[in-house]
């Protein structure tokens, strides 16, 4: 089976930051791999390479067995029409109904007429658990979790065979983030999607993966199947997932002279 990404030695520096210092990683398709990490480990600038908004330096990012790195912004384009992404804080916008928010991209870039793409921007509402009321409503009229809801609903409305997911339970509380985290499961089961998501909260990790990896010092350090991180024999791993303040994991201090 040809996997749907294949990292291999990924570099990305920004001046003397280096971020990803040979990231391996292999994805395939059909399966939803989580990756974990302490904020400013490089989860989102992976994220970034893999949707070609940033360029990596060096190493081989291949999607369906092509070499997307140095793909060109047309090719980038028509590739991207087959991603969908639930950005970090939902990212809606606020001057659009919730359902203009679902059926933004069917609108803009699909240049779908408004009644049909309503019509699908309500459906997709509805599998996420939001009436056509809410459609009608604007993302300040709702809450948090029902605007995560919203952004969950416009990543799926073009029937993608590919999703990504950046932080989705985020300043949540644990009840809507076990919402999200079922919703998530079921859209990626019910299109038969390949997921990545990127995260730091462990209980979505093992809720939504099928396997998880982790991410530091610009490396993945561990990866195998989400039931068996616990059980995992990294010290890295094991002070990530029960949040130990002392370990191996260095923690980045601004310590200044204030004497």
């Amino acid at each position: 089976m040809t996997p749907k990404f294949t990292l291999e030695n990924l570099y990305k520096s920004f001046g003397d930051k280096h971020v990803l210092q040979g990231v391996d990683l292999t994805i395939y398709p059909g399966e939803s791999v989580v990756i974990i990490g302490g904020s400013g480990t490089g989860k989102s600038v992976l994220l970034k390479c893999l949707l070609g908004l940033i360029p990596a330096d060096r190493g081989s990012l291949k999607m369906d067995g092509k070499e997307i790195i140095k793909e060109s912004a047309v090719e980038n384009e028509a590739r991207l029409k087959d991603i969908g992404v639930m950005f970090q804080g939902s990212a809606l916008f606020d001057s659009l109904k919730v359902w203009e928010n679902v059926a933004f991209r069917l609108i803009n870039a699909q240049h779908m007429e408004r009644k049909k793409a309503k019509k699908i921007a309500l459906e997709k509402l509805a599998a996420v658990g939001l009436t056509e009321k809410v459609g009608e409503l604007f993302p300040a009229e709702i809450s948090g979790g029902m605007q995560r809801r919203v952004a969950l609903a416009r990543a799926i409305a073009t029937q993608p065979h590919i999703l990504f997911f950046d932080e989705p339970t985020s300043g949540l509380d644990p009840i809507f983030s076990s919402v999200i985290n079922d919703l998530i499961r079921k859209c990626v089961n019910d299109l038969g999607a390949t997921a990545l998501t990127i995260t730091h909260d462990m209980n979505s990790a093992r809720h939504v993966g099928d396997r998880i990896a982790m991410l530091y010092g610009g490396k993945i350090i561990w990866c195998g199947p989400a039931k068996d991180i616990k059980e995992a024999d990294n010290p890295y791993v094991q002070q990530f997932i029960q949040g130990l303040s002392k370990g191996p994991i260095q923690l980045e201090t601004d310590v200044r002279d204030v004497a």
